[in-house]
């Protein structure tokens, strides 16, 4: 009889613990921009004596990615997973730099095809896309540019049309986490305090050269529209796409036995939608993208709202 109580009580005690634990993903992969594919990230300098500028031009720096970079420097969310269970494989074999959520050929719909045809599909995907969406608009009122920041509507299409493919098409029991859209908004003050004092670095050289993200880094008049007026502008934009994100993720949670959920966690939440990047949170190449530190944050950022841990 004692035998008896004592194996229905470890019973229970074991069914309590695993209700609290959650299994690693067997195989985990990335939908993203040149946020995920690491860019720049240990660029220091972009003035071309100090030889800055060369790092700039090598572009992508996968092994810097908050996804699955392997870099020691680099705690990123697959670094995070092997130290749960060491089989964990990933990759961010559709992510492309560039890539914006709507439109272009790496769009998130797109990037979903790619993720699904892979040989062997992921049971855990992670999404940050966006930034391009804002940065490759010229204006945010309509009526002062033919492409002006994405409606609410086009935005929820291009977000609905990528989550159709994935709950679609991943395994039963798979998790889709959205991640937040960045605020880019915050960039131009984050370079700004960077070059400032800094030889090495001139943020508004490269920004102007390039054309980097010009509806948040032009200081002056664009397209009839104040920095002030941009500025408040994208700050709305981001701030509604985040939204979106959190109330699509609602409504395809479950759907064909996929989770999805949305790193976005409020406004007044810590999240990748409402960090803001600092001057040693950027890179010193194009003034713009993560540095090595910025990418850890986004890894620790989008771990906190991951759910698969």
């Amino acid at each position: 009889m004692l035998k008896s109580r004592l194996l229905v009580s470890l019973a229970i005690t074991s069914a309590l613990c695993s209700m609290g634990t959650t299994a690693a993903p067997a195989k985990g992969t990335a939908a993203g921009d040149s946020i995920t594919m690491g860019f720049a990230a240990d660029c220091t300098g972009n003035t071309f004596f100090t030889g800055g500028f060369f790092c700039l031009l090598g572009g992508d720096q996968p092994e810097h990615s908050w996804f699955d970079g392997y870099s020691s420097r680099v705690n990123s969310v697959h670094d995070k997973y092997k130290a749960i269970d060491p089989n964990v494989a990933a990759n961010k074999n559709a992510a492309r730099s560039g890539a914006e959520m709507r439109g272009g050929g790496d769009s998130f719909s797109v990037q979903a095809d790619r993720i699904l045809s892979q040989t062997l599909v992921a049971d855990h995907v992670e999404v940050v896309l966006g930034g391009n969406d804002i940065c490759n608009r010229d204006c945010v009122d309509p009526a002062n540019c033919s492409d002006p920041l994405l409606t609410e509507n086009e935005w929820r299409g291009a977000v609905k049309a990528g989550l159709d493919k994935l709950v679609g098409g991943l395994p039963n029991g798979s998790t889709v986490v959205l991640g937040s859209v960045p605020r880019v908004q915050d960039l131009r003050a984050a370079g700004l305090a960077k070059q400032s004092g800094n030889w090495r670095v001139n943020c508004g050289s490269v920004w102007s050269t390039f054309g980097i993200c010009r509806i948040a880094t032009n200081g002056g008049t664009m397209n009839g529209e104040s920095f002030a007026t941009r500025y408040a502008g994208i700050n709305t934009a981001q701030r509604l796409y985040n939204e979106v994100l959190q109330q699509e993720a609602a409504a395809y949670n479950g759907t064909n036995g996929v989770e999805v959920v949305a790193e976005y966690s409020g406004a007044n939440q810590s999240n990748v939608g409402t960090f803001q990047f600092g001057k040693d949170d950027i890179d010193g190449g194009d003034c713009f993208h993560p540095s090595v530190r910025g990418q850890n944050t986004v890894a620790n950022l989008m771990w906190n709202g991951n759910p698969d841990k």
